[in-house]
């Protein structure tokens, strides 16, 4: 009978542990139960381990006012962080000549880069978006608020629906949604983040379904490469998904490294 209890207490307590140290914890656990004299010392080492608390938890408080205020901010930057770059892009990326190619190249990298400063820096003040929406969401909650917004911003400007603008906003917030979902799922860095880069990538080519360089050639001796590479380095819609990209998989990044922060196992009492 005692055993059984004991057991049970053990059981219960590895529960609380992440499943990966589930096994080892027990292992450990029932071989110093195994070592402990007396039905008594054993009882009381099996419910204090039941009792005690995980070192993990505090790294993963759940503090719902603070939680709260960062969904919101993060409403406020998916929804209004790229709208507004979109409106400050049309001041550089509506016109080409001979005299302007070269910097507009070079601000479309500088954009990318930005980019992804924007992305780091906006995923820290939100962490605790986590907290409220499961990590597997995230680019579900990125992507599919920024496509609601890129919908409904015309006609909150007095514009009637456009449906082919419709269809490339959500195959470019499908493409980029899917694979930033497969990149939080992947626990290898440089794998995660080189599905981040494709995705970048892949979502352009799923709204604008062709590979043109809308007539840059002309600005390049004629050479195709050359004229396509200007055109992606300078695409809004790439540097807006690298924003959001960054963003959503730090974001889960985050989270998981901080479920995963186990200093060491309770001693009991």
């Amino acid at each position: 009978m005692i055993k059984r209890i004991c057991s049970t207490f053990l059981t219960a307590a590895a529960r609380r542990w992440p499943e990966d140290l589930r096994d080892e914890m027990l292992a450990e656990w029932r071989a110093e139960l195994h070592a402990t004299p007396g039905n008594a010392r054993r009882l009381r080492y099996a419910a204090s381990l039941a009792a005690s608390r995980p070192h993990r938890e505090p790294a993963v408080v759940v503090r719902p006012g603070r939680n709260f205020a960062h969904a919101v901010l993060s409403l406020v930057l998916i929804a209004g962080l790229p709208m507004l770059y979109l409106q400050l892009a049309l001041g550089w990326t509506t016109f080409r000549s001979d005299d302007t190619i070269t910097w507009q190249a070079w601000v479309g990298a500088g954009s990318i880069v930005a980019a992804v400063v924007l992305g780091i820096i906006c995923a820290g003040v939100t962490t605790g978006v986590t907290q409220l929406i499961r990590p597997a969401f995230v680019p579900l909650w990125t992507f599919g608020l920024m496509f609601a917004v890129f919908t409904a911003w015309p006609l909150l400007e007095g514009f009637s629906l456009n449906r082919s603008h419709v269809g490339d906003g959500f195959r470019w917030a499908l493409s980029a949604g899917v694979l930033c979902a497969l990149a939080g799922r992947v626990r290898r860095a440089p794998l995660s983040w080189g599905i981040v880069a494709t995705a970048a990538l892949v979502s352009y080519w799923s709204a604008v379904t062709r590979f043109d360089p809308y007539g840059m050639e002309v600005f390049f001796g004629g050479e195709f490469l050359p004229a396509y590479l200007f055109v992606l380095v300078t695409a809004v819609s790439i540097h807006v998904a690298v924003f959001l990209l960054v963003y959503a998989n730090l974001l889960i990044r985050r989270h998981r490294a901080t479920q995963a922060q186990v200093v060491t196992p309770p001693v009991a009492a």
